[in-house]
């Protein structure tokens, strides 16, 4: 007799078979992801191997194209392991595409930076670092203006020089030679009245084998800036700063000048005292009588003297 149960049970092994199939698709389609090429790289870079990190986020350029989180990726890479070239290559275009990538783009650039100085390179430092500068002195990092400074003062940039400078005194990070070298910035780029402040404050604190030097360019920026007072009507404050060039005696070739200068001002106002002083001095400092200034001195001599010249 036929069994009844059997289409039955044939029908119900048929559907637990297509059910465990189902089952096993189920489980496969949930399986684990493929790593993409960038995902790779993230690891590969977090555990140090650069190298193999970077072949996988060029990958990911061929495969996706210029995106910028692949360029950023690919700066960083390339940072870590001080290429400064490279690092330039693939962030340089996210600053000219939109100014939104500016802090992450300085970021990796100055770690480039970072990387470039332990290295000994400042050049590569400032290459690094000039993309970064462009935008402000406020993206570079509190830790690389000083050393920025000092590398465009090297290679006598002043002008790039000094907002570095400026920007490390609003830190707190202006002391010692830096004061100086701030000071001396400013006199190259013609800002001797800006200077001063700057030598002063370097004189203030510097030991006596440092100050002559410091000293010397003091007392130029002291006549230049006494000059232009003279000339622009501020007599008070042009004697002021004469009387502390020649108090000091440094620059000596200075001295006949400021001295002559600092008569015809005491002249002006009816000193003749202090006047007939100022021109004996520069006399005695032309003890040969072959300076410049010795002939105009005699004659404001006799005309204190005698009223005549």
């Amino acid at each position: 007799m036929p069994d009844a149960a059997g289409p039955l049970r044939r029908r119900t092994e048929a559907i637990r078979a297509m059910a465990l199939g189902a089952v096993f698709l189920a489980v496969a389609a949930c399986g684990p992801e493929v790593e993409s090429a960038v995902q790779r790289g993230d690891r590969l870079l977090a555990a140090g191997e650069v190298d193999a990190a970077i072949a996988e986020y060029k990958l990911a350029l061929r495969q996706e194209g210029p995106e910028p989180a692949i360029l950023l990726r690919l700066g960083r890479a390339h940072a870590r392991s001080g290429d400064v070239d490279e690092v330039l290559r693939h962030l340089s275009p996210l600053l000219a595409e939109d100014s939104a990538w500016a802090v992450p783009v300085a970021a990796e650039l100055s770690e480039a930076a970072r990387v470039a100085r332990e290295e000994g390179s400042p050049e590569n430092m400032a290459r690094a670092l000039g993309p970064v500068l462009d935008l402000g002195p406020g993206f570079v990092p509190r830790d690389l203006r000083l050393p920025l400074a000092r590398q465009y003062a090297s290679v006598n940039d002043w002008g790039r020089a000094v907002p570095l400078y400026l920007a490390a005194e609003e830190a707190g990070d202006l002391e010692g030679e830096a004061v100086l070298e701030l000071a001396r910035a400013f006199q190259e780029l013609g800002g001797c009245r800006a200077a001063l402040p700057y030598f002063e404050r370097y004189l203030a604190q510097a030991g006596r084998r440092e100050r002559t030097g410091a000293m010397w360019q003091y007392g130029a920026c002291l006549y230049e800036v006494a000059m232009a007072d003279r000339v622009q009507g501020r007599r008070a404050e042009s004697i002021e700063r004469l009387d502390v060039l020649i108090e000091q005696g440094i620059p000596r070739t200075l001295l006949d000048r400021a001295h002559y200068a600092r008569g015809e001002m005491h002249l002006e106002t009816g000193d003749t005292e202090a006047a007939e002083r100022d021109f004996l001095a520069v006399l005695e400092l032309n003890p040969v009588r072959s300076g410049p200034l010795v002939r105009l001195a005699e004659e404001r001599i006799r005309e204190i003297r005698f009223g005549v010249r």
